[in-house]
């Protein structure tokens, strides 16, 4: 019996060995001849970026180019059932220019139409009831429509990382997001302080907006705080980007920046990043990245208690006959979770089955939806603390 068992163990050692080398071999092909395969598959799947084959280019002085006006009515103003707030007389004498992320999941494009934004995966009116809708109670909220790029230009730079389709079709979906705040700036919003707000790739063109429209320019006074989720924005872009925008550090900072993405504590997933610097694109794989807590709106470390979460908002994707905006609200779960910035990381409890469950605890879709009455407070506070420094509350809406 010790003779087979020895013989067992023998041949085990060399079937190990033979499959570590084969992984090791395998690991070396692949990064050696990654680029080939990343470039084979793009070339399968959506093929080459062809600025021929872009859509057609929003007019935002047509209404139909918004998602979200203040005098129509859309999806940015739904509330949850339940909901009671005090009147908020200063409203009217802010903005908020919303950016929403990536809904559009199919590889027939790049980017995507406005026609297909409106039978995306991800119906834009979803996003704006589930997100814009936590800054109405402190603005009057404008979305543009863009051409937004396909999710897979975030994948796809990991796998080519030579090829610069997904960067084209970033940098077209970011020229419709810089047309359509050049046309707010000039014919909506009347000199009114602002808020920029965007999430995932929203975030995406919101920093580079906020670096090459308003930080260093005569804007940058007019802006009351950015709130730019769910990217992980690095900590060098205060040091190479941006130059008047700074990190926010109390609850009622203005002229500053937010950041949070939210996981599981201990998640070890990354969904993949790129961001735009003034030299070009890079990867923030290893960079370290800033975070705030938005139970404290610190940038602490410290896990702050579920006791200071004034509720998240719970809602489903529904057909559009059940809803014409595709949404439907289920109300708001108070105390819902800690929260806890880590390593550039928003770490909280561990989400069971329902509306935020995630199977890699990466809650990235649900960023703003877990902290929607923290960031409708925070919004109107610092709206409030911005009017009340240059002497505007209680003076007519523009």
């Amino acid at each position: 019996m010790p003779e087979c068992s020895e013989g067992y163990m023998a041949r085990w050692k060399k079937i190990s060995l033979g499959l570590a080398v084969l992984i090791a071999m395998s690991a070396v092909f692949a990064c050696v001849f990654r680029s080939a395969l990343g470039a084979l598959f793009i070339e399968a799947t959506i093929g080459g970026f062809d600025p021929a084959k872009a859509p057609p280019a929003p007019d935002y002085a047509r209404e139909s180019s918004w998602a979200a006006l203040p005098d129509k009515d859309d999806a940015a103003d739904r509330m949850p059932p339940g909901l009671v707030e005090t009147p908020n007389p200063a409203r009217d004498l802010v903005d908020v220019f919303y950016i929403h992320p990536t809904g559009f999941l199919k590889r027939t494009n790049w980017n995507a139409s406005l026609e297909q934004e409106a039978d995306s995966d991800i119906p834009v009116s979803v996003m704006l009831a589930g997100q814009a809708s936590a800054f109405n109670g402190c603005g009057r909220v404008y979305a543009p429509k863009y051409r937004q790029a396909s999710i897979l230009a975030f994948v796809l730079p990991l796998l080519a990382p030579q090829r610069t389709d997904a960067y084209q079709a970033l940098d077209l979906a970011y020229e419709d997001v810089a047309r359509a705040f050049d046309y707010f700036i000039g014919h909506y919003s009347q000199g009114r302080p602002f808020i920029i707000a965007g999430h995932s790739q929203g975030t995406q063109h919101a920093l580079r907006l906020l670096a090459e429209k308003i930080d260093r320019t005569p804007l940058y006074s007019r802006l009351i705080a950015a709130y730019t989720i769910g990217l992980g924005v690095p900590k060098d872009y205060f040091e190479r980007v941006f130059h008047d925008i700074v990190p926010c550090k109390s609850p009622t900072q203005t002229g500053c920046l937010i950041t949070w993405d939210t996981s599981r504590e201990g998640s070890w997933f990354h969904l993949p990043r790129v961001h735009r610097y003034p030299d070009g694109w890079e990867s923030a794989c290893g960079k370290p990245r800033f975070c705030v807590n938005p139970l404290t709106w610190t940038a602490s470390e410290e896990r702050a208690p579920a006791s200071l979460h004034l509720g998240a908002l719970m809602g489903k994707m529904v057909p559009k006959e059940v809803n014409p905006d595709r949404c439907e609200f289920d109300g708001i779960s108070h105390a819902h979770t800690w929260a806890q910035c880590h390593d550039g990381r928003l770490w909280i409890a561990e989400q069971p089955k329902g509306p935020f469950y995630d199977w890699f605890g990466v809650y990235h879709n649900y960023d703003i939806n877990l902290f929607w009455m923290n960031l409708r407070e925070n919004a109107r506070a610092r709206a409030e603390t911005y009017l009340r420094a240059h002497d505007l509350l209680g003076t007519p809406a523009r």
